[in-house]
């Protein structure tokens, strides 16, 4: 019974609905182990470096994932413009989008690494931190790891426009499973040094940048020789008169990006600089415990992205509907389920994290009020993700544009103003007041594209 019932649930609907079905029920099995490998890294790496440590490496990679704005929204816009092209058949401009992809971001890294290369020399990073006393011992650290980080970036930056190919395809369950490798083999090698090396940020830097870097490059090779034997990148299929079709969208993704960016990673930089190291390892430590539910909203919706481009591309208005109905309902679970972890998150803490400390039981003292923050937070960003990836995959996000200038602009003023008030619950609070905008105009949006009233700036 219960067997039939699953069968039928993954054959029933179009073509699209079965595929989004297959993609969420695969993506979740992947997604779970993750989650589970990324809790057990956080005691691992704390124990192998300390918090301290810990704290500088999160700030760094934090303010490392900025430059992933460079890529102007490219691989957005060559999802978009893939799923397009695949949905009408068209296999060569797809191979097009492809390789001019590739050869425009090559590009990036190759210059963002030469400036890199020439201001380096002049930036004193220990000053950029803080400077405080407790990173001093940690100063020729710190400057190897910033070398390995960015060396690491570039690598990535390229490599992982395969997630982008594969989400185009409506397949988002091979990136998850891509980054489940990534995470297996950051966590052996985490565990390796543990037992076999000195606590260092330099070892620390190299499993956790050139660990993806190996899972990437592996997939890009087997996947461009099997799968996408058809979409393989070349020389000869490089035109950069497409870049300008898709850096038009590409722009608009740039900038939305760079709000995102802005305000996820910013926040550790200004807890470092306004208190100290174990107060960003509080913070990244709850993060993680309540982007469960993000994460798990991503997998759902992830799908969803390129469904809707090919869903809005054949005009099928009443499955958007239907689909957008769905995510309504399982809004309230992840509300449900948020809630359960916040009263439980004491002792979610001690057991998956202070248990496995070494260096004290009591080293990681969290304030509910900054759980109470951080579950909020994710709470809004899961709401708004449920009309950003629609919006997101149809395409028309001039007004998401407009609202992420105005939240980058806002940002800083109002984290600062709030941080002088309550410290660091006001600063995770900042991005709650910034994105209430936001929560309000793109329902309307979104039910007027659905509706096929959109008009002016609702339809751009």
């Amino acid at each position: 019974m219960i067997k039939e019932k699953i069968h039928r649930f993954f054959s029933e609907g179009n073509a699209r609905t079965i595929l989004t079905k297959k993609n969420i029920a695969a993506s979740f099995g992947i997604k779970g182990i993750t989650i589970l490998i990324s809790l057990i890294l956080i005691p691992l790496t704390i124990n192998y470096v300390n918090s301290d440590r810990n704290g500088i490496w999160q700030t760094l990679y934090s303010m490392v994932m900025w430059l992933n704005l460079f890529d102007i929204g490219l691989g957005n816009g060559m999802r978009n413009k893939l799923a397009e092209a695949k949905a009408k058949g068209e296999t060569e401009l797809a191979k097009k989008y492809i390789s001019s992809t590739y050869a425009i971001v090559g590009l990036i890294c190759v210059a963002i690494f030469a400036v890199f290369c020439f201001i380096n020399p002049y930036l004193d990073w220990f000053r950029i931190l803080g400077s405080g006393k407790t990173l001093y011992p940690y100063r020729s650290e710190i400057s190897g790891l910033v070398w390995i980080m960015m060396a690491s970036f570039c690598c990535t930056f390229i490599l992982n426009l395969i997630k982008s190919i594969v989400t185009a395809d409506q397949r988002p369950a091979i990136g998850s499973f891509l980054d489940l490798l990534g995470q297996i083999l950051t966590l052996t090698g985490i565990y390796i040094l543990s037992k076999t090396t000195p606590p260092s940020l330099v070892y620390l830097g190299w499993i956790t940048g050139f660990a993806p870097v190996i899972i990437y490059f592996i997939a890009g090779f087997v996947l461009f020789n099997t799968r996408y034997k058809e979409w393989r990148p070349s020389f000869r299929y490089v035109d950069f008169k497409l870049s300008g079709n898709m850096m038009n969208l590409g722009i608009k993704f740039f900038i939305a990006t760079m709000a995102v960016i802005m305000v996820n990673q910013t926040l550790s930089f200004l807890i470092l600089r306004m208190t100290d190291p174990v107060e960003v390892t509080n913070y990244n430590t709850t993060f993680r415990l309540f982007n469960i539910a993000f994460n798990i909203m991503g997998i759902v919706l992830i799908p969803y992205w390129s469904s809707f481009t090919d869903a809005y591309t054949k005009n099928d208005f009443e499955w958007m509907k239907k689909s957008v109905s769905h995510l309504h309902r399982l809004f309230v679970f992840f509300l449900i389920f948020q809630a359960i972890l916040l009263i439980f998150s004491p002792i979610i803490y001690y057991v998956f994290v202070n248990y496995w400390i070494t260096e004290s039981v009591n080293l990681l003292k969290i304030p509910f009020l900054m759980s109470f923050a951080v579950c909020l937070s994710v709470c809004v960003l899961c709401w708004m993700s449920i009309y950003m990836n629609p919006l997101n995959g149809i395409g028309k996000i001039k007004l998401q544009v407009y609202s992420s200038l105005l939240e980058m602009a806002l940002l800083i003023p109002v984290a600062l103003l709030l941080g002088h008030y309550w410290g660091v619950i006001g600063i995770l609070l900042a991005p709650v007041f910034i994105y209430i905008p936001r929560m309000i105009w793109a329902p309307i949006q979104v039910n007027k594209l659905m509706n096929q009233t959109a008009t002016g700036l609702w339809n751009q």
